[in-house]
């Protein structure tokens, strides 16, 4: 497989979100024309409009793109390595990467590892995660090649393919936001649960509800869920969160823990420990 080039990340996630860029991009082209036409026609009063709507186009079509770049570009912030870094992974740990087929995050976490390993579980199911970008980014993707430090499975939502309690690092990097149902969710992350052993860490990167995305997403925004909803969804599936980080207004870093048996018991008898 070729290295991605520079800017890759972003022109891939142009070409899966292309209806939003397209859209964004023809409005700016007809408030161009408005404003020639208003011009030239002597129609004063329609230029101040036509100026408001393209300022305001031509804003979220920019930040569209710098929301682009910061999580999906290597020279973005690369929510991935936070997570890496936020877990306290080392090179030479062994987990386990939920996928949807996107591919290149885990390739690029295989690189800091040296004797450690990496297990993808591909988990999509059109079903299940009916959004159109999604399969357009996994269209461009290829298998890539052979990588001692990388295995690849086929799963599900409720079935990775994994024993009980063998994992010690689990990473969902921006894939339970593309299961449509709060109840799916739900059964990702008891799966999820069930393959941890005692006291292993869920690494969960998700994008919420912040005056950041207000500003570059405008009303869009609206359909994300608040950091509050992703915090109640992991203590629902048993996960003890021990820390969180905002990265640049963006996207949502939590370290959840699997508890150990000790500490299970005393959550069921809600005792002080």
């Amino acid at each position: 497989m070729q290295e991605p080039g520079r800017f890759n990340g972003t022109i891939q996630y142009i070409y899966a979100h292309w209806p939003r860029f397209g859209l964004l991009y023809g409005g700016i082209i007809v408030a161009l024309l408005v404003m020639g036409v208003s011009i030239d026609r002597g129609w004063v009063g329609f230029v101040p409009l036509a100026t408001a709507v393209l300022l305001v186009l031509a804003h979220f079509f920019l930040a569209s793109l710098w929301v682009g770049f910061q999580l999906y570009d290597q020279e973005g912030m690369c929510p991935h390595h936070a997570l890496f870094d936020l877990g306290f992974l080392t090179p030479e740990d062994d987990l386990v990467y939920v996928d949807l087929g996107r591919r290149q995050r885990p390739i690029d976490l295989s690189r800091r590892l040296t004797t450690g390993h990496i297990t993808v579980v591909d988990i999509y199911t059109p079903q299940w995660m009916p959004n159109r970008s999604l399969v357009r980014w996994r269209t461009h993707w290829q298998h890539p090649l052979p990588d001692p430090r990388m295995s690849w499975r086929d799963g599900q939502i409720d079935l990775l393919p994994l024993p009980d309690a063998s994992a010690t690092a689990v990473i969902l990097c921006q894939i339970t936001s593309e299961i449509w149902q709060h109840g799916d969710r739900l059964v990702l992350l008891q799966e999820v649960y069930r393959i941890l052993k005692p006291d292993g860490r869920l690494l969960f990167a998700e994008q919420c509800r912040t005056q950041t995305t207000w500003l570059t997403e405008g009303f869009a925004t609206l359909q994300k869920p608040p950091a509050a909803y992703w915090r109640t969804l992991l203590t629902g599936a048993g996960f003890r969160i021990r820390r969180e980080q905002n990265v640049n207004g963006l996207i949502l870093t939590i370290r959840a823990q699997k508890p150990s048996p000790t500490e299970a018991r005393q959550l069921a008898f809600d005792l002080k420990y």
